[in-house]
């Protein structure tokens, strides 16, 4: 063999002895990944409820602390009021203990939350008593005047909101005389601080 034809059929030999993905390989790759993705979605779909029922909760503590900071930091009454599916932060700039009267610009709405879709003030049907004891809550919205208001010493209304889920999971946010702020969830037994 000449050297010619040698060299010539090395470099035939490398052109064809490319790396990369073959036709079967991308398919076989493919269909790993949409059989993953079949398995996979509905259990993160199932999963969306919860976490919006988690997140809600934690909204709802959110804007009790913000609240109580506000009262503190400004010297002045805040409180936060439920109504329907939403709830809004207040500066009862008149300490007179009434909001959302479209009449007294006073009281200002400094923010207000909406519900999640699927979320609603309430308890699921296996809830059988409330954060503090007793039978199952009917009033979902424990504090006077569904509000609670801060002071300006940082102290509130004691209460506790329940809201539920579409998959009947509960949580509530609990609020002290002293202004702390604890979430629960409904374990199927027993309300537990998450």
């Amino acid at each position: 063999m000449s050297p010619c034809l040698c060299a010539n059929f090395y470099m035939l030999k490398k052109l064809n002895n490319k790396n990369g993905f073959t036709l079967i390989e991308l398919i076989v790759t493919l269909s790993i990944f949409g059989i993953m993705m079949v398995i996979a979605i509905p259990s993160f779909l199932t999963y969306i409820p919860t976490m919006r029922l988690k997140g809600a909760a934690r909204d709802i503590s959110s804007s009790f602390q913000f609240a109580r900071m506000k009262a503190v930091s400004e010297n002045n009454t805040f409180a936060v009021k439920f109504t329907g599916s939403s709830y809004s932060i207040y500066d009862d700039n008149d300490s007179d203990d009434i909001y959302a009267d479209t009449t007294d610009p006073l009281d200002i709405a400094i923010r207000t939350s909406t519900l999640s879709d699927g979320i609603s003030f309430g308890v699921g049907t296996n809830v059988s008593s409330g954060v503090s004891g007793g039978g199952t809550p009917t009033d979902f919205i424990t504090f006077g005047g569904d509000a609670c208001d801060f002071s300006p010493r940082g102290t509130a209304d004691s209460g506790t909101v329940y809201i539920t889920n579409t998959k009947n999971e509960s949580y509530a946010v609990a609020v002290s005389s002293s202004g702390r702020v604890i979430i629960y969830v409904w374990d199927g037994n027993s309300w537990e601080s998450s």
